[in-house]
């Protein structure tokens, strides 16, 4: 089955480091744009820190693989970019990773950096919940309110209804996991010929999700 692995919740861990203490927290997002809220709000909640390092990254989409990171005043490439190689080298997408560092006095050099900002993030990975979200395909639907019922009890636990109108004729909009995508067409041609439906459509938007 074509999906992605991504956090279940969100998960921590604490380093401290010839006294300098290193929290890393990773969250689940869906966009870089939440990601850097998360980030606003742990240099608000940490105001006395040194620095709040971090990176993101998405699943792979038509353009590539969204993805940034920030060494937040530490020596260029010493943090964001080490805390990225983790996050690629995880199996995860859809997260984004802050490492908070509280300074104990004592530098670090560039070597030590660079090991204390990814293994703030390996703890936190140690910890992490994870979970496989399959590769929808979205459609849009338009059937009677026999079909639809037909069609809610044979899919009701295993497609997503976006929107759904309810007029002369139910039209949905529903996510079907790739794998899923042949069953459910046969199933729906299925119910419609039964039904004898001559107006029912279903219109695919092929990598939707992908995209999103």
């Amino acid at each position: 089955m074509s999906g992605w692995w991504v956090l279940a919740n969100t998960a921590s861990s604490e380093t401290e480091i010839k006294r300098s203490r290193f929290l890393c927290t990773l969250w689940p997002i869906q966009s870089l744009t939440e990601g850097q809220q998360m980030i606003r709000q742990q240099k608000q909640q940490h105001p006395q820190a040194a620095h709040v390092c971090s990176a993101m990254l998405l699943p792979v989409g038509p353009t590539g693989q969204p993805q940034a990171f920030s060494d937040d005043g530490e020596p260029s490439g010493t943090a964001g970019k080490p805390m990225l190689a983790v996050l690629q080298g995880s199996g995860l997408v859809g997260l984004c990773a802050s490492v908070v560092r509280y300074y104990g006095g004592v530098q670090l050099g560039t070597g030590g950096l660079v090991r204390a900002y990814s293994d703030a993030v390996r703890q936190a990975l140690l910890s992490a919940q994870r979970e496989f979200i399959p590769i929808r395909h979205q459609a849009d639907l338009c059937l009677s309110y026999a079909a639809f019922e037909t069609m809610q009890r044979l899919w009701q636990n295993r497609w997503l209804i976006e929107q759904q109108e309810f007029d002369q004729q139910v039209r949905l909009t529903v996510r079907i996991a790739q794998s899923d995508q042949q069953e459910f067409e046969q199933q729906f041609m299925q119910t419609i010929l039964r039904l004898k439906e001559l107006q029912a459509s279903i219109i695919w938007h092929r990598n939707a999700e992908q995209g999103s």
